[in-house]
């Protein structure tokens, strides 16, 4: 079954009565395949993303929405991962190491969607995130670093 065929081939004309029979055997074979490709993804999408996705019948045009959403999940998972970043702030909940951990889990994250985030900026966050309680070890840190 070629179920590819409505995202290979742009949807042909409608045929007429005039029409050929490769025409109208093509357009059959598209429709066909467009219908069953839909079914599929629709199959396979959650439906409060169904929602949020305009279906106007095209398949191509239909998976094209599809990739659209996620760039725009990717630009606010971006602003909310930044924003996380800048704000957090160690709790004395925990270990530091902990703290640590979910700085650079952040920074990952932030890297996998093409944001770089360097390690000079990642410690500068970190040391910037500690409470007074623990300015010992941001001069520790500091002094070290001088040396």
């Amino acid at each position: 079954m070629d179920l590819d065929f409505a995202l290979i081939e742009q949807k042909p004309t409608k045929p007429t009565t005039t029409s050929i029979a490769d025409e109208k055997t093509k357009y059959k074979k598209w429709m066909k395949a467009n219908k069953l490709s839909l079914m599929i993804i629709n199959r396979f999408i959650y439906d409060h993303t169904k929602g949020a996705i305009d279906d106007n019948g095209n398949t191509k045009d239909f998976l094209s929405a599809i990739g659209q959403k996620f760039l725009e999940f990717d630009k606010a998972e971006i602003g909310s991962l930044i924003d996380s970043l800048y704000t957090i702030k160690y709790d004395l909940v925990g270990s530091v190491r902990d703290h640590i951990i979910k700085l650079v889990i952040i920074a990952t994250k932030l890297n996998n969607l093409g944001v770089t985030i360097i390690d000079d900026f990642l410690v500068q966050q970190f040391l910037r995130s500690l409470t007074e309680q623990l300015n010992q070890l941001k001069t520790t840190y500091n002094a070290q670093k001088d040396m």
